[in-house]
């Protein structure tokens, strides 16, 4: 099943009382596709809200225009749960019980992984898309939508993040066209919401960032590069670990390394970020732990100690590497 985002937007004129559901550890493609829907669908006068049960990243607070709640009762009636570059149970914990209150369920996506746990009435994926933000942005054109100055900063968000600030190889003729009609938008600065997103680094940031690159484990000759961020380390520097987000691309800018593995400890569990710079996929890794996201860039979940994690994941990080 892959519905057309034609059909998707005849169906939700139909509806309203709409939750929007970005996946845990919230990114910019996640909130902005979420978001900029949201703001889409209430400006046809429907009930709209989006789902989070953690705090907004301190680098994407700007995306959240009065749009996101955590308050599970915020409608009387869910006529939609919507799932927004995630697809399974897995990836909203915590949130189930919302989700389950939509009488319809949905999910736009460009993930590959699918789900097993839910369902769907409706979904559109699109694998090709450099990001969800993609898929949102012409779901917004088909509901006959203009497309507002919040609307634009939220759809280069979740573009500009998902595609390395379009560096990455998903980069696509499709995505720089989108960009390019954001352009358009009266009031609309790529540069200024980059800044937002890119350049607002505190000073424990910073030494926070230090502090990891320079006690990262490496292995398979440095193919593989593991940091860590611990409860402790926060601590130190002040932190919280949405500060943490620019340490990733710093692990991929070494040299040699092929695979970079951030560590982030929480008071409940670990999360693990990966990231391939060209062959090895760390997708199917994070898939062998409930986990999902893209062949170069993927995420999971641990219930174990920090250290138990890295002798854990690092295994199936080097059966990556072979080709």
């Amino acid at each position: 099943m892959n519905d057309t985002v034609k059909s998707i937007a005849t169906l939700l004129k139909d509806l309203d009382g709409i939750l929007l559901f970005p996946h845990i550890n919230m990114d910019g493609d996640a909130l902005g596709s979420c978001t900029a829907v949201c703001l889409a669908l209430r400006a046809l006068g429907k009930k709209s809200y989006v789902m989070i049960n953690e705090p907004v990243p301190k680098n994407l607070d700007f995306l959240e225009c009065g749009c996101s709640t955590n308050d599970d009762s915020v409608l009387d009636e869910v006529q939609l749960a919507l799932m927004m570059d995630c697809n399974s149970m897995n990836r909203i914990p915590g949130r189930e019980h919302a989700f389950e209150r939509g009488k319809l369920k949905g999910c736009i996506d460009h993930h590959m992984s699918k789900s097993t746990d839910i369902r769907f009435d409706f979904v559109r994926t699109e694998p090709k898309a450099a990001a969800t933000g993609e898929i949102a942005y012409n779901l917004i054109k088909a509901l006959g939508v203009p497309v507002t100055l919040d609307i634009a900063n939220c759809i280069f968000t979740a573009i500009t993040t998902d595609t390395g600030n379009f560096q990455h190889s998903n980069t696509t003729a499709r995505t720089h066209d989108i960009v390019g009609h954001l352009h358009k938008i009266e009031g609309f600065n790529s540069k200024e919401i980059s800044a937002l997103i890119y350049d607002r680094k505190s000073k424990g940031a910073l030494k926070m960032e230090t502090d990891v690159l320079g006690s990262l484990n490496y292995y398979e000759g440095g193919k593989i590069a593991v940091g860590r961020i611990t409860q402790d380390l926060l601590k130190r520097n002040g932190c919280t670990m949405d500060e943490a987000d620019g340490i990733v691309p710093r692990i991929m800018s070494i040299d040699g390394v092929e695979i970079g593995c951030l560590l982030k400890e929480t008071e409940m569990n670990v999360r693990a970020s990966l990231r391939s710079r060209a062959y090895a996929n760390v997708e199917r890794v994070a898939a062998g732990f409930g986990g999902g996201g893209h062949i170069l860039a993927a995420g999971c979940t641990f219930e174990f100690p920090i250290d138990e994690v890295e002798k854990i994941i690092v295994v199936p990080l080097k059966d990556a590497l072979k080709k």
